[in-house]
Formats: C-alpha cells, sequence, structure tokens
C-alpha cells in the first residue's frame, strides 16, 4: 500500500511521536550563555554501524570542547522512513534551546519539494543548517558473483535492489535510473536501514543496493571491498570520489541538457552528503555559537586524523552555504523540479 508523504508526515507527527511521549523542554538550558553542565542529544537518522551514524559519532566524540562549556554528546538513533522520523522529531518535538540536533540524510532537503501540490509554495525544510561534514558519492553495487558487469548491462537485465523506503537514496535513484537511462531495477523496500539490506544481499533475497553512500559501505563492509565480495557499477554524483577513479560516474551517460539540468538538481544534496539541523525556532545566537563549534571541531588535528585512518573523507560546508545551496535548488525552473518530482516520487496529498 503507497502513501504519500504528506500522510506519513502526519503519521509521525500522531501515533508515533505520542507513542514516545512529550520531550521535556530545559529552560535553564536555553537562557544559559554555555552548555555547561548540560548535554546535547544528536538524533540520527539511521541504524548504528552506517555512514551517516559513523561520521555523526566521529562528530560527538571530538565537538564537545569546541562549545562553550563542554557539553557532553549523547548520540541516538532513530532509523525510519527515509530520515522523515528523525526529521518530524527534530522539527516538531524536542526543545528549541540548541539541545538537540539531527544527523540527516542529505535527501532530507528535497522532502517539501516533494511533498509540494500544485497549490502549494515550494519552500526549504523549516530548521537551521548547522553545517555539513563532507560530500558524498552513492554507488550501485551488486554482489559478487555477478553477470552484470557494465552500467549497459543493467539496460538489458533486472537488478533486483533493496531499499528502506520510497524516499531512502536507494529507492531514489534507482527510480531515477530506471526514468533516464532504461535501467531495469526492481526495488524490494522495507528494510529498515542499510545493514538489513547487507543481509538481504547475503541470504540471496536481493542482489545489492542501487543508490548507498560510499562511506556507508566503507564503515559498514570494508571487508566486501578488500575481499572483492562486490562489485561497483555506478558512481551517483556531480564529481567522482578520489577512491574511484575506475568506476564510470553515472551524470558522464547524460546524453541531452535536459537529462543534465535534471542530474544536477537530483544530485546537487550530495554537495552536503552529511548535514546536521536544528529547529528553526533556536534562537539565532545560539545557532551562530553551534555552528562555529562545528567548524571549528572540523578543523581539529585528531578528528582529521581518526577520519583518514576511517577513510572518510572531511569535505565541510558551513551551514549558511548548506542553506544557500537549498535556496538555489528551489529555484531551478519548474519543468526540472517537475522532472525530479516525478522521479523522486510526486506526492498526491
Amino acid at each position: 500500500m503507497k502513501h504519500s508523504h504528506g500522510r506519513m508526515l502526519r503519521f509521525l507527527g500522531g501515533a508515533f511521536l505520542a507513542a514516545m511521549g512529550p520531550a521535556v523542554s530545559s529552560p535553564a538550558f536555553a537562557q544559559a550563555p554555555a552548555f555547561k553542565g548540560n548535554q546535547v542529544f544528536m538524533v540520527v537518522a539511521s541504524d548504528v554501524g552506517g555512514g551517516y551514524d559513523t561520521y555523526a559519532r566521529l562528530l560527538a566524540r571530538h565537538i564537545g570542547p569546541y562549545l562553550p562549556g563542554k557539553p557532553s554528546i549523547i548520540v541516538q538513533n532513530m532509523p525510519g522512513a527515509g530520515g522523515l522520523k528523525a526529521l518530524d522529531y527534530i522539527i516538531n518535538v524536542v526543545p528549541k534551546d540548541g539541545s538537540y540536533w539531527g544527523a540527516m540524510p542529505s535527501g532530507i532537503g528535497y522532502e517539501p519539494m516533494l511533498a509540494a501540490t500544485a497549490n502549494t509554495k515550494l519552500e526549504p525544510p523549516a530548521v537551521n543548517w548547522i553545517g555539513s561534514m563532507a560530500k558524498e558519492v552513492a554507488v550501485t553495487i551488486l554482489q559478487n558473483p555477478t553477470p552484470i558487469k557494465t552500467f549497459d548491462d543493467m539496460r538489458q537485465q533486472t537488478v533486483i535492489v533493496g531499499s528502506s523506503g520510497a524516499t531512502a537514496t536507494n529507492s531514489i535513484y534507482a527510480r531515477m535510473m530506471n526514468s533516464l537511462f532504461d535501467t531495469k531495477f526492481k526495488i524490494v523496500e522495507g528494510y529498515t536501514g542499510q545493514p538489513p539490506v547487507y543481509l538481504a544481499m547475503e541470504r540471496g533475497e536481493v542482489q545489492g543496493s542501487a543508490g548507498l553512500y560510499y562511506s556507508s559501505l566503507v564503515a559498514g563492509k570494508s571487508d566486501w571491498l578488500r575481499d572483492k565480495k562486490v562489485s561497483i557499477i555506478v558512481q551517483i554524483a556531480l564529481e567522482k570520489s578520489p577512491d574511484l577513479p575506475d568506476v564510470p560516474l553515472l551524470y558522464d551517460f547524460a546524453k541531452t541538457d535536459e537529462e543534465r539540468r535534471v542530474l544536477k538538481l537530483a544530485l546537487a544534496g550530495l554537495l552536503m552528503g552529511h548535514p546536521f539541523i536544528l529547529p528553526k525556532a533556536v534562537p539565532a545566537e545560539r545557532v551562530a555559537m553551534i555552528r562555529k563549534g562545528f567548524n571549528d571541531s572540523l578543523q581539529d588535528k585528531v578528528l582529521l586524523e581518526e577520519a583518514h585512518n576511517m577513510r572518510m573523507p572531511i569535505t565541510p560546508l558551513k551551514g549558511e552555504a548548506v542553506s544557500a545551496l537549498i535556496d538555489d535548488m528551489y529555484a531551478s525552473p519548474k519543468p526540472v523540479i517537475e522532472k525530479v518530482r516525478s522521479i523522486f516520487g510526486t506526492i498526491k496529498n
């Protein structure tokens, strides 16, 4: 049964969040000039062990000293609905004092674009963007041995891939390739995150993943890369990963200006591959304080060395730049937006 994003968000704002109980506000935290004696809760919109979680926990280990008062950072995982559960929680439930952050998938910036109807003004998500830790590259992987060796092979043969849901990149990018390039992905949805998709691959339920982030693959299944248990067929981004010089770039398969414009909009979010958010109502001075701590922590030598050893590139984008990127996306020509909406999933409320 298919549900619109509008109905999904209403569900998340109702039954799911009511079951969790109301968040407890902390007036002392909101009024304090610093974070001393307090905890900051980092809500990660994915399972433990994936790329989003790994980046978030790396930041959590190092950012505390860069915030006034040096608070402890508590990571909480809230996977589900391609990030919508965590987004709704940050927007509608948590205190608006800077004590809760969201570590989100980059595609969350598209959510209002997808949910908008013909009579709805297109506006970005109602959040403050702290910044992004890194650019991203998505990849299509298939478990070896596989008869599919090239991108063109995926146009000739059905490929069964796993996904957590319609708003997850594994689904979105599979639909995009089917629409623009006549690939033959069959998407099996309903897994709770990428780790269960890995298990499904091992059990033979699916052949692979159409659009997982390369950082998630490195973080969760580096042994698969080392032992050549998977083949990377194509990388999905506007720029190649330096780790994958010989893997073709999806953008290079575009033959028309329209295809290139659609891909530029559809993949722009990867330039902010690991964004962090705050509720919109957090006071401006506290947003600025958190953004400064975020930016400073990503220059930390220990963090950078740890990231290097984990093969996790740090290519930060400041919160102001993320906001500008989002605004540019929503200012795209209407026909291009409509095409991207049709690929990502046209929503009718």
